[in-house]
């Protein structure tokens, strides 16, 4: 299963401690053709020989495979050439890895405003307190607020989700795990790439 043409990915340059979203623009026999990244200090690592990882979403499922850089092609706008890898090279992500980590997001859910404990791109957890209406089973909507990691600007996303289990705490606090069942993708890619992101800055912080 290969990504298809204008879809939204993210790619993990090796070596290089950095990622970025990028959009498929042809997929070829031998080759994949994508955009370059607008971040100008990304740009300069996308050289001849480069090993990036690329993860993108498929039927409600993530998938990665790793490529190399083998050259531009010049076109109404430059585009990157990578390795096509075989299908079988094509590797999805299990639920275990689905990228769901700690990160304290803001939240608003029927305009009332939380934050998050954990985030992943098919759901998370929230806290709130004791004295906020929400029962499991419950279908909400709402808007996340996601940082960019190129600008530092928020995304502002909106989702709806169903709250699947409520925990009573001290203090007269509870935390709310709640799944995703209905989001752009593209929005859901904002989000695999942030929890990317933090998952990188972990792994820095304990070498």
């Amino acid at each position: 299963m290969y990504p298809k043409v204008n879809q939204n990915i993210i790619i993990d340059i090796k070596n290089h401690e950095q990622s970025c979203r990028s959009i498929i623009a042809e997929v070829e026999e031998h080759e994949i053709l994508i955009s370059f990244p607008m971040d100008r200090n990304i740009i300069g690592l996308f050289t001849e020989g480069t090993q990036l990882d690329i993860i993108f979403m498929a039927d409600d499922h993530q998938y990665k495979f790793q490529t190399e850089i083998i050259g531009k092609k010049k076109d109404r706008i430059p585009l990157c050439r990578i390795t096509k890898p075989q299908e079988n090279e094509i590797i999805r992500i299990q639920r275990r890895e689905n990228f769901r980590v700690n990160s304290h997001l803001r939240l608003m859910i029927n305009e009332i405003k939380f934050n998050t404990i954990n985030i992943s791109s098919g759901g998370m957890l929230f806290s709130c307190g004791a004295d906020v209406k929400l029962q499991e089973g419950e279908e909400v909507s709402g808007t996340l607020f996601v940082p960019n990691v190129q600008n530092k600007e928020a995304a502002l996303i909106p989702f709806q989700g169903q709250i699947i289990r409520i925990h009573l705490l001290e203090q007269e606090r509870k935390n709310v795990g709640m799944k995703f069942t209905k989001m752009d993708k593209k929005d859901q890619m904002k989000i695999v790439q942030h929890c990317f992101e933090k998952q990188r800055q972990i792994r820095l912080k304990t070498r």
